[in-house]
């Protein structure tokens, strides 16, 4: 509706003055009507969305629920700029969901007669003219403050419903891979989560198959900068993704914590490279959110937002099969390697019985393993009770969703110093005959899969100082140049 239009509308209703909030972005000042206004809020901790338009700063916790946030300099085509003491969040109803703009300062709330607002001037500039909503003229028009429609502004077209389900056909899952408590609750929905410059992120754990470091990649020329190489994986050409370059943040060196994540896209394989990976958690369905349509591409690939810690921690869920296209891979492989790697994901049972797949960790400098089927999940340390008169190995017991769990000191079980337990700290979930504990170990590596062929039965007391007593075997990997402890579990947890 046209401000002239408007004005007359609400003069006709006999309403002869309008309640306006004004605020700055750049040098000029603006208004915006104040029943559009739910509050104002200092500017949050904000997590970045990927792939959003570059106006869309990313989405805050609000009281427990997700706020996206528009920066107002940049969604009015200003110069953008650092966030100061003075800057605001107008946290505006946008039919019914809420969303937050950045202002550079909020200044008043003042009532403005209707008989001051004029239409809008041909010479403004820096301004979508489609938002402008009239301008107000005080003090003899030596004070202009232009009315925003901020609704419409922030307003963003609804592309859920041009979204199609996908069909059963379409969708595939390896039951053989990360096989960490697949019958789980239906209540509940397990991830693998990484960060990516300091942003939580998380994949499905259906479609993360394994974790391994990073390897060495063969560089390949004329593709998009995103592919970082191809390496081989079992005599099997896995592109590499860096999710960093994917998602336009600034390149850092790879080093000892990046890990590569090898995930079922959805027609074929990929390796996605993060900066690191954090945790294997549950997390109830009912703390995810659907995801925040800002454009077609961002809406597709988050498939979620978990919300953790009554909205502290917030987790985006991404969708790999929507991440990259089959297209962009075939010039590295050729249609032809892709189906023959899709087709390798569907091996038999006979093939995979000569692997095995193993939770990798450290304690000291020494690297174990425990079999992956009997492993429920992993997570951070979180507060232990501790339980007087109980064995020195076990450190206390833990709360786990509601289930109390006793809590083992792998460093003490097996005789080895003891340590201060850091950020890097892990209690990885256990079960054994049907019953859950809590392993503490210093550090989780990586989920490995590898041959049987390359386990050897241990046959002395190992340099670690480790009894062979509490082992099932030793892996042996890169020529033997890497050693790993598999456990018994059954023996390690044979007190309970």
């Amino acid at each position: 509706m046209g401000v002239m239009k408007m004005v007359a509308s609400l003069k006709n209703i006999g309403v002869t003055e309008r309640q306006v909030v004004t605020f700055q972005l750049g040098e000029d000042e603006f208004g915006t009507d104040i029943m559009d206004v739910k509050e104002i809020i200092r500017v949050p901790s904000i997590t970045k969305i990927p792939n959003a338009p570059d106006y869309v700063e990313g989405a805050c916790n609000l009281r427990g629920d997700v706020l996206p946030i528009i920066d107002g300099r940049t969604k009015f085509n200003l110069e953008r700029k650092e966030k100061d003491e003075n800057s605001r969040v107008l946290v505006i109803d946008v039919e019914g969901k809420a969303t937050g703009i950045i202002v550079d300062k909020v200044s008043e709330v003042m009532r403005v007669p209707t008989s001051n607002i004029e239409d809008t001037p041909e010479i403004v500039r820096n301004i979508d003219d489609d938002f402008i909503d009239g301008v107000v003229k005080l003090n003899n028009g030596q004070r202009l403050v232009m009315l925003l429609d901020v609704v419409q502004a922030l307003m963003v077209k609804d592309l859920t419903k041009e979204k199609k389900e996908p069909q059963e056909d379409n969708m595939r899952y390896d039951n053989q891979s990360i096989n960490i408590d697949v019958d789980k609750s239906v209540d509940e929905k397990q991830l693998v989560t990484f960060l990516i410059d300091q942003e939580e992120y998380a994949f499905e754990i259906m479609k993360v198959k394994e974790i391994i470091r990073v390897p060495q990649i063969v560089k390949v020329p004329n593709c998009e900068a995103y592919i970082e190489g191809v390496l081989s994986l079992r005599d099997n050409l896995l592109p590499i993704i860096n999710l960093r370059k994917y998602f336009g943040i600034v390149h850092t060196e790879i080093n000892d914590h990046n890990r590569i994540l090898v995930v079922d896209m959805g027609n074929f394989t990929a390796g996605i490279m993060v900066d690191k990976v954090t945790e294997v958690l549950r997390v109830p369905k009912m703390s995810i959110q659907p995801p925040l349509q800002f454009s077609a591409q961002s809406g597709e690939q988050l498939k979620g937002i978990a919300k953790l810690n009554s909205g502290k921690r917030m987790i985006l869920i991404l969708e790999p099969s929507k991440l990259i296209l089959s297209d962009s891979i075939e010039p590295i492989m050729g249609n032809r390697a892709i189906q023959e790697q899709h087709d390798d994901t569907q091996r038999s049972e006979n093939q995979l019985l000569d692997e095995v797949q193993l939770v990798t960790f450290k304690i000291d400098q020494e690297e174990y393993g425990i079999i992956i089927d009997n492993v429920q999940e992993i997570n951070r340390m979180t507060e232990i009770t501790k339980v007087p008169n109980a064995p020195d190995y076990i450190e206390g017991i833990v709360n786990l969703r509601g289930n109390i769990i006793p809590a083992l000191d792998l460093r003490r079980l097996l005789k080895i110093s003891e340590k201060v337990q850091t950020d890097a700290s892990r209690i990885i979930i256990a079960d054994f005959n049907g019953k859950r504990t809590g392993i503490i170990v210093d550090s989780v590596s990586e989920v490995l899969r590898f041959e049987k062929k390359l386990i050897e039965v241990p046959t002395e007391i190992l340099s670690s100082g480790v009894d062979i007593d509490w082992l099932e075997g030793v892996g042996k990997l890169d020529e033997g140049k890497r050693m790993i402890l598999i456990l018994d579990i059954g023996k390690v947890l044979s007190f309970i």
